[in-house]
């Protein structure tokens, strides 16, 4: 197959940025469309006044494999001078006590009440045996691998009452595919760190890399390489459409400036929303495809940055708030990840709290919504007053995270069958509607570019091998 020569990358987050790098490298002509002002998507760093945030602090994650190591090498230029290396420092909040996170079932076991302990252990035990004796023919929903595989105490104890919060639903509509990327606890990894016999490492990873500065240095950096090796950046610019002849995109056409612009292309990569993307092909895919994408939902975020007049409020990177009483998933301290972001004597949180776009909690304001960040701020136990607060912010992310609702497998499908067309790659979260790390998704920038360098643009190829990492992404590998 000819080698491509003119390649449009959709979206500059850390999966397109690092296909539009990678291809520039290897001489092939690359143009990145990104809709924000600056590249990073969702891993960028907001400066406002002093202070310098992350959307949440983006890490990135160093696994003890190969491949891992092998990434980081090749983009270690781009962290910047002297790379902060931290241990996880990652804790979940619960009953009133911080445990370490992944949980250690032993420490939450001899750090919770005796009778909990007890009922936590019993009901282990029974889990334990009837899977044994009577081993599962199917589990459908994150539900029922949590039951089956922890107790059901244990189970709405770390992770039932979180999890309905996060994804806004019960957990019996959630499928037990979400359980197996985000849960991260299964009973054979379980005995494993009981015995202090180290478990998956790609999984159980203790180290991130982080620029001092914050994440956006890194594909900041990757966009500044890749216009000196002849590529295109262009920021500020939407896409809106994609147009077709027959089973391949030849253009594409994207507003910037409030002029309508069109690009001529061999390829596409994409790491736009699926059901975006599919409303965006001209002429129109099948009705059953576009059906199919009404059907995939992503659950949306305010994330509340909030500046105490405080050096620190923890020692802390990320804090899951896992129980009942409290309505936000997750404080960080960004601070606790690089010193140099934020001045000496403030510190800045971010508080996450999921919705759905359009509904109340996304439509409040930002005065209600600061409230809700702040009851629980103080429930924590860790003594913050609304009188050490300088400063807010609010930042909406309208898709923070693909929804694995129960069935979702039946509509992902035909979806990513659909528009997989003879020349377009789909890569990244929202692409592969996939909760990736953001390592996961650089490794797959890199991966599609060195691809499309030595075989050509082949969409339909690349779909096979997408649909064989998502399998094994979905077996929590």
């Amino acid at each position: 197959m000819a080698r491509p020569e003119r390649i449009v990358v959709l979206g500059g987050g850390p999966a397109g940025i690092t296909a539009g790098w990678r291809l520039a490298e290897q001489g092939i002509c690359a143009t990145v469309i990104e809709r924000d002002a600056v590249v990073g998507g969702m891993a960028q760093t907001i400066r406002r006044g002093p202070y310098a945030v992350d959307y949440g602090p983006h890490t990135f994650h160093v696994r003890q494999t190969e491949e891992s190591r092998r990434i980081i090498e090749t983009i270690r230029p781009f962290f910047g001078k002297d790379p902060l290396v931290l241990t996880r420092g990652t804790r979940v909040l619960l009953h009133g006590k911080y445990y370490v996170y992944p949980l250690e079932l032993m420490q939450v076991l001899t750090g919770l009440n005796p009778l909990l302990s007890l009922r936590i252990m019993a009901d282990y035990a029974v889990a334990t045996i009837g899977s044994l004796i009577n081993p599962p023919q199917r589990e459908d929903s994150f539900e029922d691998w949590g039951v089956r595989n922890l107790g059901r105490t244990l189970y709405d104890l770390c992770f039932g009452i979180y999890s309905e919060r996060v994804w806004g639903l019960p957990t019996s509509q959630i499928s037990s595919k979400q359980a197996q990327r985000v849960a991260k606890l299964n009973l054979r990894d379980i005995v494993l760190r009981i015995l202090g016999i180290k478990a998956d490492p790609a999984a159980y990873f203790t180290e991130y890399m982080y620029p001092r500065a914050g994440i956006s240095t890194l594909y900041e950096n990757m966009a500044a390489r890749m216009t000196e090796a002849g590529g295109q950046v262009l920021v500020g610019s939407a896409v809106t459409a994609l147009e077709r002849a027959g089973d391949r995109v030849t253009a594409v056409r994207y507003l910037r400036d409030g002029q309508t612009h069109r690009l001529e292309c061999d390829g596409v990569v994409t790491t736009l929303p699926l059901p975006a993307l599919v409303g965006m092909v001209e002429p129109a895919l099948s009705p059953e495809v576009v059906a199919h994408a009404g059907r995939l939902r992503y659950r949306s975020m305010r994330l509340i940055n909030v500046v105490l007049d405080r050096d620190r409020l923890t020692d802390f990177h990320w804090v899951y708030l896992s129980d009942r009483k409290f309505r936000c998933n997750r404080m960080s301290e960004q601070k606790n990840v690089s010193g140099d972001m934020v001045p000496d004597g403030k510190t800045v949180l971010c508080i996450e709290l999921s919705c759905w776009k359009g509904d109340e909690l996304w439509n409040a304001s930002d005065e209600e919504i600061f409230a809700i960040a702040m009851r629980d701020l103080e429930a924590t136990g860790l003594g913050v007053t609304r009188a050490e607060v300088s400063d807010y912010w609010i930042v909406p992310l309208a898709t923070a995270y693909p929804v694995y609702e129960l069935g979702f497998e039946e509509h992902l499908g035909p979806v990513l069958d659909g528009v997989s067309l003879a020349n377009v790659h789909t890569i990244g979260r929202h692409g592969l509607f996939l909760n990736n790390s953001m390592d996961d998704n650089v490794l797959l920038g890199v991966r599609v570019a060195d691809a499309i360098a030595e075989r050509g643009s082949d969409g339909r190829r690349w779909f096979e091998e997408m649909t064989a990492y998502a399998d094994l992404k979905f077996q929590g590998k």
